[in-house]
């Protein structure tokens, strides 16, 4: 009996990921984050963002097509850097 190992699951780019930013209404500006996006992907999904408000606090959700695995990190350092931002998911 031939017992070989599962075949690992390896991600396909480009993956399609939501990044949900929250942060301070007023100061957070979601043009800033579509800006660094761009210069980060190059696109934005067609659908653009959306946001939702609670309290003093509001959240902005992109979708993007991230091209490689490396992709990621360097995007969300960029907007955490950004005036207003409490996290992002």
């Amino acid at each position: 009996m031939n017992h070989s190992a599962p075949p690992t699951i390896k991600p396909t780019f480009s993956e399609r990921v939501p990044i949900k930013v929250i942060g301070r209404e007023g100061i957070l500006d979601p043009s800033a984050i579509s800006a660094i996006i761009l210069e980060h992907l190059g696109e934005i999904d067609e659908a653009g963002w959306h946001s939702k408000k609670k309290g003093e606090y509001v959240s902005y959700t992109f979708r993007v097509a991230l091209p490689n695995e490396h992709a990621e990190e360097p995007l969300r350092k960029a907007i955490h850097a950004l005036p207003g931002v409490v996290m992002q998911l």
